[in-house]
């Protein structure tokens, strides 16, 4: 998601659902995502023999024994996809028309993660990864886990996990500023819940049926599994011990928040150039060895695959950031030749031409 905003925020990081009484077009259309060009992948995943797919956006089917009713058809989107999903669904309420369609036709929810982005600085990674190796949280779960691992930047990122990969439920807190490779000290870490199987049915329902706003929901959930304490030596019974204080201003924060679904901001003209440059730059390079600029630039022209919506956006949006600079700049040079006009008495009223 966007990394350089102000405020916190609730996002929704990755739903998997599956569908026995629906094809793999139709869930596309339930998505609202029928004008996107998914396309055929050769190679299937978690037992299923094909795929279409569409950035980061999985329709798996032809999946175990189709005589005795197979494995259905099951969709799953990422972080990536979940963005993809919001910045270019059809569906007027986007995950509410969703949940409406998974929960009207009894659908089985195999996985939803929600994830909660603090980027104001109201928790300290290093206290709760020093907190979570000193099993100073009250929690039913018993297995947790402190990493520090370094990205491809050199740059170390913390991690704290309550819970168990195996189980239902589980809350990972890390460092999303570190694993992006931002430098520039912003803050941003990243409380996740991950829920499964009726853990996750269950979890989706309390968020779209029971009428509350997400926050509250999430931090309700937050605080039956983990809660982070404060030892007191005289109270053997540590269910009685104080709530830390950053994580009672954390969980305070997160129900006060509603979802975030703003389109457009996981992927913008940083992205596409880090993606080309670093992880497809070296294809990149021996095609144009191979074939020559001229011949590499004929083949993208001719590329038999379908334009895609998201870098059709970036490019739209590049052009009219060059034309607005190139305006401010001639304008700077020649004073009076141009005037920026606003309409404060009429803001619906069109600009005039220049």
């Amino acid at each position: 998601m966007k990394s350089n905003i102000d405020e916190n925020v609730i996002l929704f990081d990755w739903l998997s659902f599956t569908s026995k009484q629906h094809t793999p077009q139709e869930l596309i259309s339930a998505l609202g995502l029928s004008h996107l060009p998914f396309t055929e992948l050769d190679t299937g995943v978690n037992g299923y023999n094909c795929r279409l797919y569409f950035d980061h956006i999985h329709v798996c089917y032809n999946g175990g024994n189709e005589d005795h009713g197979g494995m259905g058809v099951n969709v799953f989107m990422s972080g990536q996809g979940c963005r993809v999903f919001e910045s270019n669904t059809t569906l007027k309420n986007k995950w509410m028309d969703l949940f409406h369609f998974i929960f009207a036709n009894n659908l089985n929810i195999c996985r939803l993660d929600v994830a909660y982005d603090d980027h104001t600085g109201l928790l300290d990674i290093k206290r709760v990864c020093a907190d979570t190796f000193n099993h100073l949280y009250i929690s039913p779960f018993r297995t947790d886990s402190v990493t520090a691992t370094h990205n491809k930047y050199g740059i170390e990122a913390l991690s704290a996990t309550v819970g168990s990969m195996k189980g239902k439920i589980l809350v990972r807190i890390y460092d999303k500023a570190a694993e992006r490779g931002y430098t520039d000290g912003r803050h941003w870490v990243r409380v996740e819940t991950q829920a499964r199987d009726d853990r996750a049915a269950a979890f989706a329902e309390a968020i779209f049926k029971s009428g509350l706003p997400i926050g509250e929901v999430y931090a309700g959930v937050l605080l039956n599994y983990l809660r982070y304490v404060v030892p007191d030596e005289t109270d053997s019974n540590r269910s009685r011990w104080t709530t830390a204080d950053y994580w009672y201003n954390f969980l305070g924060d997160v129900s006060r928040i509603r979802l975030f679904t703003s389109p457009g901001m996981e992927y913008n003209e940083q992205a596409c150039a880090r993606y080309v440059f670093e992880m497809a730059g070296n294809a990149v390079d021996a095609c144009i060895q191979m074939y020559g600029p001229v011949e590499f630039m004929r083949m993208l022209r001719d590329r038999p695959c379908a334009p895609n919506p998201k870098y059709l956006r970036i490019v739209e949006e590049h052009k009219a950031e060059k034309c607005m600079r190139k305006i401010t700049d001639l304008a700077a040079k020649f004073p009076g030749l141009i005037e920026f006009v606003t309409h404060d008495d009429d803001p619906g009223s069109p600009d005039p031409e220049l």
